[in-house]
């Protein structure tokens, strides 16, 4: 999996893994809490197999971890190195030994058993065909097993994210967004992410939306531009223009007077037919 909106091109993993110190800073407000809401949906239970699939430093995989006990185990899959170094630290530090953290694609991932339960927050956006990845993770599951997916809601996070892409595209043009329709619109609301869903064949498809919002003071904006997606706007750009890009994207966000973090998601479950 290659991100391709700027220039140097780098892979996914290697993106995410040059976010791991901003990420680290916006887990304890952000990627920590929207991990225990997605694990309160997915409900994995004690002795339970489990993949969380995209699963960055662990934000679900914890307390997955935590709800299976040491009868079950998790595989936490992920392509971002430093990430993983992440998650395996607190996984050390909360004694969960139970919770594996690779080094992997989740679009390819195998296993010797099928899973209890498959779980990806905010990642079937970054497989190459969402789709086929997504079908993939299915096809992981027992039958009876569940899936839970986390993705943004249309009109918020998007919102930031081209906010920054502008930003940066004022410091240094950047390439065109691609002409197919982007695969997020897919699945940024409730009807259609539940309709996505259930075109793999899942059953007892349950959409939940949380709105979650977080304030964004001093230099927050531009820490999360730094340890998310948006790092791929200002890759290889020097400190000149990352400190223009940085003042242009605050100057933006308070003409508009956004103060917060608009974070608000979806969080689904299905259920792969007995």
């Amino acid at each position: 999996m290659t991100v391709t909106s700027a220039a140097p091109t780098v892979p996914v993993g290697a993106l995410f893994s040059q976010t791991h110190r901003e990420f680290e800073s916006w887990y304890s407000r952000l990627w920590g809490p929207l991990g225990a809401l997605a694990a309160s949906v997915s409900q994995p239970r004690e002795g339970e197999r489990v993949l969380d699939a995209c699963c960055g430093s662990g934000a679900s995989a914890v307390p997955a971890a935590r709800a299976v006990g040491p009868t079950g185990r998790v595989d936490a899959v992920d392509m971002a190195d430093a990430l993983l170094e992440q998650g395996r630290a607190e996984a050390d530090r909360q004694g969960l030994a139970h919770l594996r953290f690779h080094r992997g694609d989740a679009t390819t991932w195998h296993a010797d058993t099928p899973y209890d339960l498959v779980q990806c927050c905010y990642g079937v956006f970054f497989f190459p065909d969402m789709d086929a990845g997504t079908r993939h993770l299915v096809d992981l599951l027992r039958p009876g097993g569940r899936i839970a997916v986390s993705t943004w809601v249309g009109g918020g996070m998007d919102s930031m994210v081209r906010r920054a892409r502008e930003a940066a595209s004022a410091v240094r043009p950047l390439p065109p967004l691609p002409a197919t329709p982007d695969p997020r619109t897919r699945v940024n609301s409730a009807d259609g992410l539940a309709a996505w869903l259930r075109s793999f064949g899942l059953v007892d498809v349950e959409v939940h939306r949380v709105d979650y919002r977080v304030p964004m003071l001093g230099d927050d904006a531009w820490m999360f531009v730094l340890g998310a997606a948006p790092r791929r706007f200002v890759l290889g750009m020097d400190e000149q223009q990352l400190g223009r890009v940085r003042d242009r994207l605050h100057a933006d966000l308070a003409a508009a007077g956004h103060s917060h973090l608009d974070a608000s998601s979806l969080i689904a479950v299905g259920v792969r037919p007995e």
